[in-house]
């Protein structure tokens, strides 16, 4: 059985998209999950995502990570996803998704794309880890998925691989360990960022809900105010709105793009594609 697929990126995040709703595709099967994130010898891809049927919202989203697993959310997949509905000709200016159990509020805005992030939850503040003889403060909150923040001068000097993966496997944040966002505040106010992502186990060139805790921490620790913008590749930003909802907690705005690449067909043990803009 052939079945159609539109390969998107949002900032630079790259996702296969696929419409599950009669639900056919085999999302048990690790393996050939894998194999369509392989960038060698498949698509390629961050990610693959599902769009599924929901009794609780419009629609739900189901994401796997480029190893197969399946996280908790993703806000540029949740972007691409917006912008897929539309090439479906399932054309709503707002719906809710549902992402394991959760409900987004989503809505396009003058060609970009609004996700509800709701409230992030705080697991540690100001958490101090050496790395290498190197102190570290940690600023790690739950954005969807758990995310460990580090705000650094030297952003481009890091071995994000070395550093990153001993923060994603430390014990303080086991059993499931966390994505690790490095940050720096430019002049600007404007924020630039690198992620270790989990489950990709390496960077990734964006992480929505990663720069959604960079943002939320950078609002708490130096009151930057909104929209907080984080810098993505090609001149493209992701820009934040922070707004306090009740004493302690805080609501999450996320705004940014989504672009297809291309579409083509795939098949368990074969993939093809035709590229289409």
């Amino acid at each position: 059985m052939k079945i159609p697929f539109s390969k998107y990126q949002g900032t630079g995040n790259d996702f296969i998209l696929i419409d599950d709703r009669e639900g056919q595709f085999p999302n048990q099967n690790a393996e050939f999950i894998r194999s369509l994130c392989d960038r060698r010898f498949g698509i390629g891809a961050d990610g693959l995502i599902l769009l599924q049927r929901s009794s609780s919202a419009d629609f739900k989203m189901r994401i796997f990570n480029s190893d197969g697993g399946e996280p908790g959310m993703c806000g540029n997949g949740l972007r691409c996803l917006i912008h897929f509905l539309k090439r479906l000709k399932i054309d709503k200016e707002t719906c809710h998704i549902e992402v394991t159990g959760r409900i987004y509020f989503c809505r396009f805005q003058d060609e970009k794309i609004k996700i509800c992030l709701g409230s992030p939850k705080i697991l540690y503040w100001d958490l101090a880890i050496a790395i290498e003889n190197e102190p570290l403060r940690l600023f790690v909150l739950d954005t969807g998925v758990p995310h460990a923040v580090v705000f650094t001068e030297d952003l481009e000097k890091i071995d994000l691989m070395q550093i990153g993966r001993k923060l994603r496997f430390h014990p303080k944040l086991a059993p499931e360990g966390a994505n690790v966002d490095f940050a720096k505040i430019l002049p600007s106010k404007e924020i630039r960022m690198r992620t270790y992502e989990r489950g990709v186990e390496g960077e990734t060139l964006m992480c929505g809900t990663g720069a959604a805790a960079v943002a939320f921490a950078a609002f708490q620790i130096y009151r930057l105010s909104s929209p907080i913008k984080i810098q993505a590749p090609q001149n493209e930003h992701l820009e934040f709105i922070v707004t306090p909802i009740q004493k302690g907690e805080h609501e999450i705005e996320m705004t940014g793009p989504a672009a297809i690449v291309f579409t083509g067909e795939i098949e368990e043990g074969t993939c093809k594609t035709k590229k289409e803009r």
